[in-house]
């Protein structure tokens, strides 16, 4: 009787936890993946420029990493200068101001060694001797920033 109890017991004891044990096997995974997808995200500014009195800048950002970065419309734009910079919002070409949009040089896609060119319409002029700062945030939140002056 008390082998059955016994029995009984740990079976109870299992059915409790296997759900959690799931919930957390669960949990592990997807974690895992996350810190994977950062891990093998690279991203860097390779140039920026504008021109005096241009509401335009043109940034090349090149895929070090060894994964491709999608999707491009979630990447996140920041820009103005060094001490009032906002958030710019993705647009298609001919968007209204401020907005940017992009073109991938060397592929079809951003996958390594790919260069995503950002054109940014700032919808203000840029002026001479003002610094400016941009940083591109990839959908996963691996960052590059870079300050220049016109």
């Amino acid at each position: 009787m008390l082998t059955v109890a016994g029995i009984v017991a740990i079976l109870a004891v299992i059915n409790a936890m296997m759900p959690a044990i799931s919930r957390t096997n669960a949990s592990i995974v997807a974690t895992a993946d996350s810190v994977d997808s950062r891990i093998s995200t690279d991203l860097e500014i390779i140039h920026v420029s504008g021109s005096n009195g241009s509401p335009e800048v043109e940034a090349w950002t090149k895929n070090t990493g060894a994964s491709r970065i999608v999707p491009l419309e979630r990447v996140d734009i920041f820009f103005g200068p060094e001490d009032d910079f906002v958030r710019i919002p993705y647009g298609e070409i001919g968007c209204f101001a401020p907005c940017w949009y992009y073109s991938i040089e060397n592929d079809t896609v951003w996958n390594p060694t790919a260069t995503l060119h950002i054109t940014l319409d700032a919808g203000v002029n840029l002026t001479t001797g003002t610094t400016y700062y941009i940083k591109v945030v990839a959908p996963n939140g691996v960052t590059d920033a870079r300050f220049f002056t016109i």
